[in-house]
């Protein structure tokens, strides 16, 4: 998908958009709350931190939620850390 090397332009509806198209296409794995049991392990200024074990797994991840964060802010910090992980596997 050239999704990750193609950043939206500054509307917010082509953001969302590309947030929508990217996780039909799967460049975003998207899973349902109701898969884990979410527990706030840390609350500050900026959001929360969260611990979330997958049920039915041992797998454990960490979320965060930002308070301030506009979509746009969300795609590009996606974009980053996608490309990242990108160029560690290469």
């Amino acid at each position: 998908m050239s999704t990750s090397s193609k950043k939206p332009t500054d509307d917010s509806d082509t953001y969302i958009d590309w947030l929508e198209k990217a996780v039909s296409e799967n460049f975003i794995k998207y899973y349902d709350y109701s898969e884990f049991i979410i527990k706030e392990i840390d609350s500050e200024s900026i959001g929360n931190i969260f611990r979330a074990n997958w049920k039915g797994t041992n797998t454990l991840f960490f979320l965060k939620s930002s308070n301030n964060l506009t979509i746009k802010e969300i795609i590009n910090e996606v974009i980053i850390l996608r490309n990242q992980t990108d160029d560690a596997l290469n």
